[in-house]
């Protein structure tokens, strides 16, 4: 049996049809997310953020941040008393805005602290460090990948 090209051309349109649909479908059912609910808010203060972060580069020793098999330390520069150091660690999980959380800044005497690693899911984390030294704000951020 031998097809024209008419019946070619309209398989070929129901195909094409048929494809696009199910490919409509499917990126119809996908998350879209935001990164954050109040990005216009976070964004009217963005200038507040990279002064912090132009203000902790010019520190002349850097806040630390170290990943260990089971905790993430968080060292603070020696030039400031332990006492002083206020701020809170937000932890980003970029494939699944449910896992953030944030933690309140508590020092030790020699201004370390530390936070288990045991309760996060492993994969890619950004640590954001927003630290204040009396009444002097800085910000630290990075990126760490937890094992």
């Amino acid at each position: 049996m031998k097809l024209n090209w008419g019946f070619n051309i309209a398989a070929f349109y129901i195909f094409f049809v048929v494809v696009l649909l199910i490919a409509v479908f499917i990126f119809m059912r996908q998350d879209v997310g935001l990164v954050t609910n109040d990005y216009y808010a976070k964004g009217i203060t963005y200038q507040e953020e990279i002064d912090k972060t132009n203000r902790t580069k010019e520190l002349t020793e850097q806040l630390d941040i170290t990943v260990e098999p089971v905790q993430i330390k968080f060292s603070f520069p020696k030039m400031f008393n332990s006492g002083d150091i206020d701020g809170t660690i937000h932890f980003y999980r970029p494939s699944n805005k449910e896992k953030d959380f944030v933690a309140d800044i508590v020092t030790d005497s020699s201004r370390i602290q530390i936070i288990e690693t045991g309760k996060l899911e492993k994969g890619l984390w950004k640590v954001k460090v927003d630290w204040s030294v009396k009444n002097i704000s800085y910000f630290t951020e990075k990126i760490v990948m937890v094992n």
